[in-house]
């Protein structure tokens, strides 16, 4: 699994879910900022957050 898979289902499941931008970063336990960082491309999720997002995408069934 590429850092491109996780931030593609990301963007899929933020596009998906009824949630907000703010609602998804809180689950994620994260700031908003850094989350939209991460879906302009702005910067790249670190290992420990990627394996925190990757699991959250394969509970939810995005990945």
């Amino acid at each position: 699994m590429t850092t491109d898979e996780v931030l593609d289902a990301l963007g899929r499941y933020i596009k998906e879910s009824p949630e907000s931008d703010r609602q998804t970063a809180t689950r994620l336990g994260m700031k908003c900022p850094i989350l939209e960082d991460w879906l302009s491309g702005k910067s790249r999720p670190q290992k420990g957050a990627l394996a925190r997002l990757a699991g959250f995408l394969r509970r939810t069934g995005y990945l």
